[in-house]
């Protein structure tokens, strides 16, 4: 096993700023978001055709791009192709009620690799499994007030039963989050709403009535609160009915901070968190938010939200910078240094590049310092 180097460049003129090494996600340290946002889906806002959606309440975003919308009063999902003008119909839509075919007020989606969608229809108490392709569904949970469905990387599902107060994985039917009743001890949940999967299957809750996020990691009899519990409010560290939660490489939070219409980022171990979208200082209708109810990320890091009381969803791309103070950074060095970044999961890395050495050393946003080896 050696230790990695790069060949440095020949000298050329120095440069303070220059893109940032990014984790798998594509969100670095540094990043900020658009706060005026490009409407990608439900381009006609409020209506029942296919270039329009009703009080959208969750999505999910594959690798291609490809968004599918949980359309909660149409009671359909609908797939929506990047740059497309209109949706595609691919489960429901046939009004709401209780058949294999269709919803009723469905609230939370996501799709596995075969293109399979899991869905749940909240007013209908269950989960359903919907194939690529099919005309209706079949029901894999039922008498379950699901609201937030999630997968982890082996494509385990979570669900957060709602009127219960826990969430639960399937198909193990193993109690993960929660299970004592409604409440704010750490072993509680009050309402949990959207979940999230980390890589480490740490489950991460808005827990909406509690007005905080929880993390329960793998195996543990309780919480540990990440973001919120102060309260409800719209101070820096408060919530209002936290609807959703998504969690970068960097273990930092992002939070559909529901009735007070904003986005929030909340960086690990921090004790407040910033409005990266939306918030009682957005001016216009492109930079305001309407309950927002679910929201995640593309590959390159640029942010995505169910602007639900808006009937659209919208894109805030971001961007990364790195600022290097007195240092010099060489373009190449970086690029070079990228492609060892998934071994350095969690972390924000550093690139300082030293003109008599011929390699790059790494240091750690947790502060130590450590050599990169490849095998």
């Amino acid at each position: 096993m050696d230790m990695a180097t790069i060949a440095m460049c020949p000298a050329k003129a120095p440069m303070t700023t220059t893109p940032s090494p990014k984790l798998d996600d594509g969100i670095c340290l540094s990043a900020t978001w658009n706060r005026t946002g490009v409407i990608v889906a439900g381009l006609k806002g409020y209506g029942s055709a296919l270039d329009r959606l009703k009080s959208p309440t969750g999505i999910f975003l594959d690798n291609n791009d490809v968004l599918y919308i949980a359309d909660s009063v149409n009671h359909r999902v609908v797939k929506w192709m990047p740059g497309a003008s209109s949706g595609q119909v691919v489960a429901g839509g046939n009004e709401n009620g209780k058949n294999a075919n269709q919803f009723n007020y469905l609230s939370s989606i996501v799709v596995d690799k075969n293109g399979t969608m899991f869905i749940c229809d909240r007013e209908n108490d269950r989960v359903q499994q919907w194939f690529a392709n099919d005309s209706q569904g079949q029901t894999i949970i039922q008498n379950f007030s699901c609201w937030g469905v999630a997968m982890d990387k082996d494509e385990s599902l979570y669900v957060s039963h709602f009127r219960e107060h826990y969430v639960l994985k399937w198909p193990t039917n193993q109690v993960v989050a929660g299970g004592n009743g409604e409440g704010k001890n750490l072993d509680q949940l009050g309402y949990p709403s959207q979940i999230f999967v980390d890589q480490d299957h740490s489950v991460f809750v808005a827990d909406s009535q509690n007005d905080r996020i929880i993390k329960w990691s793998i195996g543990a009899k309780e919480g540990i609160v990440v973001a919120g519990g102060n309260g409800i409010g719209d101070d820096a560290n408060q919530f209002s009915r936290p609807a959703a939660v998504i969690v970068d490489d960097m273990g930092t939070v992002y939070v559909a901070d529901n009735w007070n219409n904003r986005i929030v980022r909340w960086p690990k171990g921090a004790t407040s968190g910033t409005v990266i979208v939306g918030g009682k200082n957005a001016s216009d209708e492109m930079t305001k938010l309407s309950t927002p109810e679910h929201l995640t990320f593309d590959r390159h890091g640029n942010l995505y939200v169910a602007d639900t009381g808006y009937h659209r969803i919208l894109n805030d791309n971001s961007t990364c910078t790195f600022n290097s103070g007195s240092s010099s950074l060489q373009p190449s060095i970086l690029t070079q240094a990228q492609s060892l970044r998934n071994q350095a999961r969690q972390y924000q890395l550093e690139a300082k590049a030293a003109s008599e050495l011929s390699q790059v050393e790494y240091r750690f946003g947790c502060k130590s310092q450590a050599k990169v080896f490849i095998h």
